[in-house]
């Protein structure tokens, strides 16, 4: 049901899928990718040493009814629930492990950082899911709500299986879930999510301690045939007392067993009740059990696993860890580093997650930042930011901006694909970085939103460019760096563009300008007039980007800069009277010869100036070559741009139906990418042409 109350639209019930618009003409859809990927696995396995929670299998079981019909049924939610260390995620791996052959179009996984409640980490799920399902990065939806309903329109009518990670709140599980059929979702609880009874109708299962058979049964199974168990029987079951049946514990403890098998039962135990404050408050704080285990375990590795066991409490964030980052954190070669954590895997202190890349639960982050130093802390800071620098600038070489910031800015040597493929990786760590960045207030933050942009600007990383920019403009002004102040203001008004707040957009450019005045920086000054040009343009305000635009030339003029005034001519050509403006994009046309982005971005807008002439034919000769390139390379919103001129030039030369077919596929890509203000101007355009058809 839906409600204008006082103007504010609201919607009250359930739906697969929920459209906001004003006007709809034609229907909605939501396209399948144009080259399937077979179905996905990516749920972990479960480990060869699961042991109990056969109740809590079977109960998951009824609730999710992985062999009934299928039907057209909202997906069946288990909240598997219990304390750190408890096992819920491998109980969830175990129950996709029994029943895949149930959901044969897919199994997907999301781990959500417990402890943090960003949008941005539930949309890069969302895009892992849709790249597994072959939606290629590119077509992606740059929003949560788009890319939520994308995945729920792929999945419905399917058999697919959801696992979602340490989720803290409803609001980060609902987008994640998939459409109507007989699909299951299960979600491992790191803080209350009572909420999705009502929500999502999910029913909860709870996972108890071990019981002393259970925990007898898993400790021999690690211990296997590295010691024998038999003649101590009593000194075991005083282990799994001290353990209180958790699942962490007691594989830490028994990897402690199999790695000392000359050592006997009786003196673990006697190490572990020495710490009975911290055992005799394990029923109130699960996490100081395994800090009483985990200090006991870290007490037996080598010097080199501990140095390394406590690097990663120094890892800022919590995501991944690469093999490269850590040896660069404790300086070390990247082999003796990668024997160092096979042992550790070995010790079930940590997990690798895939080639070369290591995950620590947030339990052992926490246990092992306090035996931690701080200088491999900022190794780690290092290492990012000088990796950032080097991928950023490979993006986008001829910026300049890093060299005119910091004069000397040599960075190393990065191809596109590896610079692209890194950035892309190491998002949430960057991220991490960031924060801890502005925490400490360095000036290398605004090293990092400068080299960070291109990517971000690229990928339509919104939440990304807005944060990191908002955090080096911070630390940009109370260091009295008022030219990186002026950039990242500059930087963050394109994610405010890009959401379609351009008001806001056009205050941070202002800004930025003003800031560029005050330290006389007239390149500064004119990226900020040149942007705000650019917002206005895209609003439909061509008066006032004519205004701003010609400032930009004028500026770009008396700075001498070829490069920059080709871009100048460029986008006063896209806005002025149409026999000027043909002029000036012939002109920028002419140095773009070696950037065909730029030389297609220049005949868009010279078929555009052309239409205005009622040169048609050779407006859509242009806009034609501009659209073949832009869909070749996935620049979705100037792809929009191409086609709104293809349907202004076939309806100006009286072909509505021509004119109706472009401006529908232009309004299906700025609905699905979030283009808000192009799409109303295409909207516009389409009342127009269906009066007129």
């Amino acid at each position: 049901m839906t409600e204008d109350v006082g103007g504010d639209n609201r919607f009250d019930g359930e739906a697969e899928n929920v459209v906001q618009a004003r006007d709809i003409h034609g229907d909605v859809h939501f396209h399948a990718p144009e080259s399937p990927n077979p179905p996905p696995k990516q749920v972990p396995l479960p480990s060869r040493f699961f042991t109990n929670n056969e109740r809590q299998l079977a109960e998951i079981g009824e609730f999710l009814r992985p062999g009934a019909d299928s039907g057209e049924r909202p997906p069946g939610l288990v909240v598997v629930q219990g304390l750190p260390g408890s096992g819920k995620s491998e109980t969830a791996y175990q129950w996709v492990h029994d029943h895949r052959d149930h959901y044969p179009d897919g199994a997907f996984y999301a781990r959500l950082a417990a402890g943090t409640d960003e949008p941005g980490l539930v949309s890069e799920a969302l895009h892992q899911f849709l790249v597994a399902v072959g939606y290629k990065t590119a077509e992606l939806p740059a929003g949560l709500d788009a890319r939520s309903n994308l995945f729920r329109s792929w999945s419905s009518g399917k058999k697919v299986v959801v696992v979602i990670d340490d989720a803290i709140t409803a609001a980060q599980v609902v987008p994640l879930l998939p459409g109507e059929g007989n699909s299951a979702v299960l979600v491992t609880e790191a803080r209350s999510l009572s909420a999705l009874r009502v929500r999502a109708g999910a029913e909860f299962v709870p996972l108890d301690p071990l019981t002393d058979d259970a925990a007898r049964l898993l400790v021999s199974r690690i211990v296997g045939g590295a010691k024998d168990l038999s003649g101590e029987a009593d000194q075991v079951d005083r282990l799994i007392e001290l353990c209180e049946g958790q699942t962490i514990a007691l594989c830490v403890a028994a990897a402690e067993l199999a790695s000392s098998p000359e050592r006997p039962v009786a003196r673990l135990v006697r190490e572990l009740s020495k710490e009975g404050q911290l055992l005799g408050r394990l029923s109130r704080d699960a996490d100081l059990s395994v800090k009483a285990v985990f200090n006991t375990a870290v007490a037996r590795l080598d010097a080199e696993a501990r140095q390394l066991y406590a690097a990663f409490g120094q890892h800022p964030g919590a995501g991944e860890v690469s093999l490269a980052a850590l040896a660069a954190a404790v300086g070390r070669d990247e082999d003796d580093v990668r024997e160092v954590l096979d042992r550790l895997t070995s010790a079930h202190l940590i997990r690798e997650v895939a080639e070369d890349r290591y995950f620590a639960y947030s339990l052992v982050r926490e246990h092992a930042r306090e035996l931690g130093e701080s200088a491999v802390r900022d190794r780690f800071t290092e290492y990012y930011v000088r990796r950032a620098l080097a991928a950023g600038h490979a993006v986008r070489p001829n910026r300049g901006w890093l060299e005119a910031l910091w004069p000397g800015f040599e960075p190393e040597p990065l191809d596109v694909a590896g610079a692209r493929e890194w950035l892309a990786t190491e998002r949430a760590n960057l991220r991490a970085v960031a924060k801890r960045l502005h925490e400490a207030g360095a000036e290398q933050l605004c090293q990092l939103a400068v080299a960070l942009w291109p990517f971000q600007e690229q990928g339509k990383h919104v939440d990304d460019m807005d944060v990191i920019n908002g955090y080096a403009a911070d630390v940009a002004g109370h260091r009295g760096l008022t030219f990186a102040a002026g950039l990242a203001l500059i930087q963050r008004g394109f994610a405010f563009q890009a959401r379609g707040e351009s008001d806001k957009a056009a205050e941070l450019f202002a800004e930025g300008e003003e800031k560029a005045r005050a330290i006389s920086r007239d390149d500064l000054a004119a990226t900020a007039v040149e942007s705000l040009g650019i917002s206005l343009r895209n609003q439909g305000d061509r008066h006032g980007a004519r205004t701003a635009l010609e400032r930009n030339l004028e500026m770009a003029d008396r700075l001498a800069d070829p490069r920059r005034l080709a871009l100048a001519r460029m986008h006063l050509g896209s806005v002025a009277e149409a026999q000027r403006g043909e002029h000036l994009l012939d002109q920028a046309l002419a140095e773009f010869a070696s950037e065909p982005y730029n030389a297609a971005k220049t005949r868009m807008w010279r078929g555009r100036r052309r239409t205005e002439q009622q040169r048609y034919a050779d407006a859509k000769a242009d806009l034609g070559a501009a659209l073949e390139y832009m869909t070749a390379h996935g620049h979705h919103f100037d792809r929009a741009q191409v086609l709104v001129g293809l349907g202004d030039n076939a309806f100006a030369a009286g072909d509505s139906e021509a004119a109706q077919k472009h401006f529908l596929e232009a309004a299906t890509i700025c609905r699905t990418r979030g283009f808000a203000e192009l799409g109303e101007q295409v909207r516009v355009r389409l009342d127009q042409s269906s009066k007129d058809s």
